[in-house]
């Protein structure tokens, strides 16, 4: 399982067609208002600011990607 943590962003998005085109179809979804990008995804709504939803949402993957937009501080 391929997971991206702020999926339905331009780069999240991005990430996961190429994924599916090039290397797994074993992808999950991490937004708050999480959306399939491909038909085989699989999607998990969260807010990724809380600590135990963040830890659920990556439970099980092999690898995690942070896509996820931060305010620049």
């Amino acid at each position: 399982m391929q997971t991206i943590l702020g999926a339905n962003g331009q780069i999240g998005e991005e990430l996961a067609r190429e994924l599916r085109r090039n290397f797994t179809s074993s992808i999950r979804i991490v937004s708050r208002n999480a959306k399939k990008v491909n038909d085989t995804d699989e999607i998990f709504s969260a807010d990724l600011s809380i600590h135990e939803k963040a830890v659920e949402a990556v439970k099980g993957s092999e690898i995690a990607y942070f896509t996820l937009g931060l305010p620049i501080s």
